[in-house]
């Protein structure tokens, strides 16, 4: 238990020393960072949009077969 307590003062440590270094690096990593998170969002919706619009598609196509089945069974 006295290692995980070590372990977690010293990453605390660590997270503390980088959030107030103002290293050009530590900068343009999380600048980086944060552009990779916005378009992994980005890609996300746009994945999820393209689902619905699929499965709107298919609903639609599904309906219209439906349709179609019923008039030829009402002419039959």
């Amino acid at each position: 238990m006295q290692l995980e307590e070590a372990y977690a003062v010293e990453i605390t440590k660590l997270v503390e020393y980088v959030d107030n270094k103002e290293d050009p690096l530590i900068r343009t990593v999380r600048t980086r960072q944060h552009n990779i998170s916005a378009t992994m969002l980005r890609t996300a919706r746009y994945l999820k949009t393209e689902l619905q619009r699929g499965t709107g598609q298919i609903k639609d196509n599904i309906a219209e077969n439906t349709k179609e089945r019923w008039r030829r069974e009402e002419d039959a």
